[in-house]
């Protein structure tokens, strides 16, 4: 996934110092945030300015602060919500899920929310969907494949997720 940080953010590591969360870590890759500070006796702290749209294993979906126009939203998918697409390759996962989505109707694009570890084994990753400042509506689905060519989708029976674009 490509990252869009800022002079004032670094690459992630595998390595995080003690309380800082691994979510405040990724969003910090993923988006510019304030620059973090550091708290006399405490751990670094990071500000999430991006809007964040949880999927949950229960079929619930949350909201994280304001999806606007000219700014990113990122996604948060829990791969439990796609389980029958899991075909295994050479003691490794061999499958995958996306998120498709487009804006005001237009081009459908693509992110991953899963991606292989060191181990081969699908982790869920945090997707960024960029929006352009004439945005109104933000729509998301969810698409899971594997490589024997099961297919599987999460988009509210074809209705997708849809998201109002504040300005």
């Amino acid at each position: 996934m490509p990252s869009t940080s800022s002079p004032t953010t670094r690459p992630s590591r595998t390595r995080t110092r003690a309380g800082v969360s691994l979510l405040a870590v990724a969003a910090t890759v993923l988006v510019p945030a304030a620059p973090a500070a550091a708290a006399p006796d405490g751990p670094v702290a990071a500000t999430v300015t991006a809007p964040l749209v949880r999927f949950l294993p229960d079929w619930i979906t949350t909201v994280e602060g304001a999806i606007v126009a000219n700014s990113t939203v990122l996604v948060d998918y829990d791969p439990a919500r796609l389980p029958t697409c899991r075909a295994q390759y050479a003691g490794g996962d061999a499958w995958s899920i996306n998120v498709e989505y487009r804006v005001d109707g237009g081009t459908v694009q693509r992110q991953p929310v899963t991606q292989l570890d060191s181990n081969r084994k699908q982790a869920k990753v945090l997707a960024s969907v960029p929006l352009a400042a004439d945005a109104h509506e933000v729509e998301l689905w969810f698409v899971s494949g594997d490589r024997a060519g099961c297919r599987e989708y999460d988009s509210r029976y074809g209705a997708n997720y849809r998201f109002p674009v504040a300005r």
